[in-house]
């Protein structure tokens, strides 16, 4: 599908998407760097050199359906997989559970409540309290009739694992995730996302540079493109593998189960109108149907205009969603896993 393809009222609402982030989290960011700034000793400059095995090729683990849906970490686990295993915040308890301890693990967004779930809330109960972000969506079906429970193992997991991981933490990390992720033992390096221009003298990322001078990174809006962007840039391993990298729902998910559903209403005056900004692709590789909303689209782009200027090879191996292009090829996970032996 090109953007050609989209009705007007679709593109209009991906256009407004820089702005309407910036305008959300801009006051945040600024906040939480100069919050964070006793702690930002370490940044990528310090981190240590790949080993000789795991500097020819790297598994980025973000956490889209397809990461349960094709069991993408079991087959890791059987694999014996020799590369670097790069996760994100919403996909850490899922890896040690699954007896994967990953080399990195990355966080971005700012987010005052809801992203310290992934490393266990000390505060789960308050914090969840009047929000349902993750009840509507969550594929967690153990957590959602147990979260208590389920939310007290996570925190004794990550305690357990924590000093072996390099948590690659941004200056936009909240309160919260700081002190937690300080009393579970990460070895902590920082950065600085690319949110403006950086070559404007009133930029925003300006800004938040001369608050602690970490470098700085583009994300393309997503913690998952923005370890795409760590393991290929900062790490520069030649060889990468995308899963769980959907940006994108299955046909059979309700749009009211979607994460931008509340906030989408607001650009619709009809349900005729709403869903339309829920628009359709096929994946290549099984011509099965998923949908996508204007704020996972706008994340698609942003990575694959990353990945026109990128080196290296990467190949998606998510076997769903609406991540492809001409020059992006998709392939089994088994695949990229059997070539890596």
């Amino acid at each position: 599908m090109t953007q050609s393809d989209m009705n007007e009222k679709f593109v209009d609402v991906v256009s407004k998407i820089t702005e309407i982030g910036k305008d959300w989290h801009s006051q945040d960011l600024v906040t939480n760097a100069m919050a964070n700034l006793p702690y930002t000793e370490k940044s990528f400059k310090d981190l240590p050199p790949l080993s000789e095995s795991k500097r020819n090729s790297a598994i980025i683990v973000s956490a889209g359906p397809s990461l349960h849906k094709f069991d993408v970490l079991a087959k890791l686990k059987q694999s014996n997989y020799p590369g670097a295993i790069v996760a994100i915040d919403g996909s850490l308890v899922k890896c040690l559970k699954n007896g994967i301890i990953p080399d990195y693990v990355l966080t971005l967004d700012p987010h005052p409540t809801r992203i310290v779930r992934w490393f266990g809330d000390n505060e789960f109960e308050e914090n969840t309290r009047n929000d349902d972000y993750f009840s509507r969506q969550d594929l967690d079906v153990e957590f959602r009739n147990n979260s208590i429970k389920e939310n007290q193992e996570n925190i004794d997991l990550i305690n357990k694992y924590a000093p072996q991981i390099k948590l690659i933490i941004c200056s936009s990390a909240p309160k919260n995730v700081v002190e937690r992720a300080k009393d579970a033992g990460f070895d902590m390096y920082w950065w600085n996302p690319i949110v403006d221009n950086p070559k404007d003298p009133d930029s925003l990322t300006r800004q938040i540079h001369q608050i602690n001078k970490k470098s700085c990174m583009n994300t393309g809006g997503t913690v998952g493109t923005a370890a795409w962007v760590f393991a290929n840039a900062i790490l520069k391993v030649p060889t990468i593998a995308l899963t769980g990298m959907d940006l994108g729902y299955h046909s059979e998910t309700p749009i009211e189960m979607t994460q931008t559903y509340y906030e989408l209403q607001e650009f619709a005056n009809t349900r005729e109108e709403l869903e339309q900004l829920f628009p359709t692709f096929i994946f290549p590789l099984s011509n099965e149907q998923f949908y996508t909303d204007p704020t996972y689209f706008w994340y698609r782009n942003n990575f694959l205009d990353l990945f026109s200027r990128a080196s290296g090879k990467t190949y998606n191996c998510s076997e769903a969603g609406t991540l492809f292009a001409d020059n992006l090829p998709c392939i089994t996970f088994n695949q990229f896993l059997n070539s890596e032996q």
